[in-house]
């Protein structure tokens, strides 16, 4: 779900290799070289999980058919318009580069997952926020996870405040009280002269789940998808129930079998947890002790996981191809529709098994 801007030529595009919890970084064309590195160890912070183990050649995902969806269009619209903001209201500075197009969107993490900076309330006007508490009952219930999980908005509008932005360099990075008063003053001439702030959606893209048991959903990630023509609450029940599925695989991390070692951040690890919560998701949206979706919102939510698949085979982050995570969604779907006793909930770990064992025609597109 997270979001990777890389350059090409000298346009930018859109590439699907990051993780949720990755730090979003831009580079505008030959004129603009953005830093290595932000301001911020997001690592080391907690926000990005590395069990340190090393990369095997058999974890490395061999390239299958795959391509551009719908979504990456919508992504690479608002990421078109993030950098011309940026350049309008440009003032030659380079160290705005990496403040702008790179720390401001960590800032926006940390204030979601760790400060509980306007994380209240969901939609940009809050208007999907009884949508969510509700949807959220319903999982807590499913599951039997009651009052286990924090589940967090992320809005682009906390970037407006510029004693938060003070607030979280001082607290989460090393900078010096100058460096600092340096920042500001570029953080403020940015959001003065730009029209980004709050108004993309880029900056809000976030969809992640926290080994501390928190959920993160941004309004961004959110407009992206209703974007491709989705009904946004089959976009936040989705997300939400796919980042819940990840909250279910840390639950149970260290007793549950998998083919390789999960979140070890290898390609193949990673696109095999991540198309097991896309499975968990199409059991639980589809089941009749569950969100009981009807065909046209099945529809709806596998389209959705087909377009935030990606092409990122030898990523880290490669959460699989469009068609493996609608694949992955629709086995979860069909476990659920096919269960003899339509008001049965198979534990977490029936359902954890029932992927495993169609985790192979999953990947190699034979699950139909």
């Amino acid at each position: 779900m997270g979001v990777l801007i890389s350059s090409c030529s000298d346009d930018l595009s859109v590439q699907d290799d990051a993780t949720p919890e990755a730090v979003v970084k831009a580079q505008a064309s030959t004129n603009l070289e953005i830093p290595s590195t932000g301001h911020f160890d997001l690592e080391s912070s907690g926000l990005v999980k590395d069990f340190d183990l090393k990369l095997q050649l058999s974890e490395v995902v061999e390239p299958s058919e795959c391509g551009p969806t719908p979504f990456n269009e919508v992504a690479n619209y608002y990421n078109d318009l993030l950098i011309d903001g940026f350049i309008a209201a440009w003032d030659g500075n380079p160290d705005a580069i990496g403040i702008i197009l790179e720390d401001y969107f960590a800032i926006n993490q940390i204030a979601a997952a760790y400060e509980g900076k306007n994380t209240d309330y969901f939609g940009e006007d809050g208007e999907y926020t009884n949508y969510v508490k509700n949807r959220v009952r319903s999982l807590e219930k499913f599951w039997d996870m009651a009052d286990l999980i924090e589940v967090n908005g992320q809005h682009t509008e906390t970037l407006e405040d510029l004693d938060f932005i003070r607030y979280i360099y001082e607290n989460y990075s090393t900078a010096t009280p100058e460096d600092i008063d340096y920042i500001l003053e570029i953080a403020e001439t940015f959001n003065t002269n730009s029209d980004q702030i709050p108004e993309n959606p880029f900056f809000a893209s976030d969809g992640f789940a926290t080994f501390d048991r928190t959920i993160v959903v941004g309004d961004g990630i959110v407009t992206f998808l209703e974007d491709t023509g989705l009904d946004p609450k089959v976009v936040w029940s989705s997300i939400l129930a796919h980042e819940w599925g990840h909250q279910i695989q840390f639950l149970n991390f260290g007793v549950w079998d998998y083919p390789v070692p999960a979140f070890i951040n290898t390609p193949e690890s990673t696109r095999m947890t991540e198309l097991e919560a896309d499975f968990i998701t199409g059991y639980y949206l589809t089941h009749k002790r569950g969100a009981t979706y009807n065909w046209k919102r099945v529809e709806d939510f596998l389209t959705a996981f087909f377009n935030i698949g990606d092409c990122g085979f030898d990523s880290s982050g490669h959460h699989g191809t469009p068609a493996q995570r609608l694949a992955a969604a629709k086995a979860g779907f069909n476990l659920a529709n096919n269960t003899k006793k339509k008001g049965q909930i198979l534990s977490q770990e029936d359902v954890h098994d029932a992927f495993i064992s169609k985790l192979d025609l999953i990947i190699d597109g034979t699950i139909y």
